[in-house]
């Protein structure tokens, strides 16, 4: 019934980056030549979490689930980070996330079929994105990102309008020339977002 869906941060009664998901709701609408009648930011999240218990100190998960009419589902649960410490590279063939559907099947069929405890997604021996999170590494100066990732992150597009990460094309090849990687979405703060060390 909900095609897409957007992930959200939620503490302490505070939406966070509103701006670069509503960014995204935008895309979606323009994808399917719809006009956009979604406006994330008109939400009342206040509202809606108090009906979920979910104004506390905690950090939740806020999920807008949504189709192109405008309708609308949230729901609100705690939110822990994941430990990382393993990844696997996985090619995605003809596969495609450029808009975050609801049906995420093939990307967590790709999960469940490997012992890491990631996947990092790759085509043509280009990486794109983890399984649940934007990726990042770091060169020694910067930390930069794919230039064209599975999916748009809003963190993503938050750090780079902050200078703080730069875009790059990553190939599966020059893993070794990195000292280090990060997982990054909507839901970590960049310097709680899961960090793995090469070096």
């Amino acid at each position: 019934m909900f095609p897409f869906f957007e992930t959200i941060r939620y503490s302490n009664a505070v939406a966070e980056n509103l701006f670069f998901h509503q960014q995204r709701v935008e895309r979606t609408f323009l994808q399917f030549g719809e006009r956009c009648t979604l406006d994330i930011t008109s939400i009342d999240l206040k509202s809606e979490a108090s009906k979920n218990g979910a104004i506390s100190d905690a950090v939740f998960k806020c999920k807008i689930m949504y189709d192109l009419k405008g309708n609308i589902q949230i729901s609100f649960e705690p939110y822990q980070i994941r430990a990382i410490q393993s990844f696997t590279i996985w090619d995605i063939g003809s596969n495609d996330y450029a808009i975050k559907f609801t049906d995420r099947t093939w990307i967590n069929d790709a999960l469940k079929s490997v012992p890491t405890d990631e996947v990092i997604f790759a085509k043509d021996g280009v990486l794109k994105d983890a399984s649940y999170a934007n990726i990042v590494l770091f060169d020694g100066n910067d930390w930069v990102t794919p230039t064209n990732p599975l999916l748009l992150g809003t963190k993503r597009a938050l750090l780079l309008s902050e200078n703080k990460i730069k875009t790059q094309e990553i190939r599966q090849n020059q893993l070794k020339d990195y000292q280090a990687l990060k997982f990054i979405n909507a839901m970590m703060h960049w310097e709680e977002s899961p960090t793995i060390e090469f070096v």
